[in-house]
């Protein structure tokens, strides 16, 4: 298997194997629970296009947004300023949702273009291209243990909230 095959493999499996992948950790949030902001993140400042600080909601917008700024910087590269990328909009969970599943494709496919000598050739951040996508899977992987811990958080606080 080349080098490029077991990114795309190991991108498809931090997107929807089935358990500890982003679309296993989705599976069944609600509107209210993606909103539910935990009292440690109360404070945070976050920016006027972005859900709050914390929310699982944030945490999806923040990786749709992740994905399309990781794609400019793969057809940019290399880089030493990384571009402004704008963030995407949306307003609730179903488009944010579907704003993380568009442009994680499209990043998807657009690794899938590259070559195995492209792997090689600077990026970003002092990685090379393959450094700099498998930076991008963990940090899909990263977010997706947060939202898991959102979510036990979440349930936590709603059992608690139902025996008062």
């Amino acid at each position: 298997m080349s080098s490029l095959d077991q990114l795309l493999q190991t991108f498809d499996e931090a997107w929807s194997y089935r358990c500890e992948s982003i679309t296993d950790v989705l599976e069944g949030v609600t509107p209210e629970e993606a909103q539910w902001q935990h009292h440690s993140y109360a404070e945070e400042q976050g920016y006027e296009d972005e859900p709050p600080a914390g929310t699982i909601l944030w945490q999806i917008a923040h990786l749709a947004h992740a994905a399309r700024h990781y794609q400019e910087v793969l057809r940019l590269r290399p880089v030493v300023m990384e571009p402004r990328t704008e963030m995407p909009f949306a307003s609730n969970l179903a488009e944010w949702s579907e704003a993380l599943e568009r442009y994680s494709r499209e990043l998807r496919k657009y690794v899938a273009t590259l070559s195995e000598d492209d792997l090689l050739q600077p990026c970003a951040r002092d990685m090379n291209v393959g450094e700099f996508v498998r930076m991008a899977i963990r940090h899909m992987t990263w977010h997706a243990g947060q939202i898991a811990v959102a979510r036990r958080l979440y349930r936590d606080y709603k059992q608690h909230m139902t025996i008062k």
